[in-house]
């Protein structure tokens, strides 16, 4: 099957198996070196990307999903000017996701961000997820290093950054 896709900011034509599991294709195809391709059922949560700017396991996201779609991986998202928001987050609170979920629970806390911009775009700020939605989406990473106070500490953090950076662009 061939699909059209953008994969870190790079438009691509691949031809796949349309079930390949795109944790797989991000490692043949792209040798994508941080992602976790161990699992194939979304236990550990260690392969999220951003697919259309929302966390989604890696291992759990058929080929067929990716026709037309923007694939994020945490190394592209590095690369962006978002990524400084979380690390500064990260610093002020002075609590870190350990090394195996890093990545991970970056890519979702960007995803949770997101619908900030989104709602501050557009719709109200009633869109802005409340403390158990951003709980139960970094839950989407089985790792216990961050507790849900820490986790809420970062992102409204990160939010504060972001929402700056929203303000100096006007």
């Amino acid at each position: 099957m061939k699909i059209e896709c953008t994969i870190d900011g790079k438009h691509l034509l691949l031809t796949v198996n349309s079930n390949k599991p795109l944790n797989l294709i991000l490692a043949d195809e792209l040798e994508t070196p941080l992602l976790t391709i161990r699992c194939r059922d979304g236990s550990c949560g260690n392969c999220v990307v951003l697919l259309n700017d929302e966390a989604v396991l890696s291992c759990l996201i058929p080929a067929f999903r990716l026709k037309g779609a923007r694939v994020l991986t945490f190394e592209g998202y590095q690369k962006t000017r978002f990524w400084h928001d979380l690390e500064r987050a990260y610093e002020d609170t002075g609590s870190h996701p350990c090394p195996h979920c890093y990545a991970s629970k970056t890519l979702i806390f960007e995803s949770l961000l997101q619908t900030i911009v989104k709602s501050e775009s557009g719709a109200s700020r009633d869109e802005e997820p409340d403390e158990e939605t951003i709980v139960r989406e970094i839950g989407l990473n089985k790792c216990p290093c961050l507790d849900a106070h820490e986790m809420l500490d970062i992102f409204k953090a990160a939010a504060t950054y972001r929402r700056r950076r929203r303000v100096r662009r006007y």
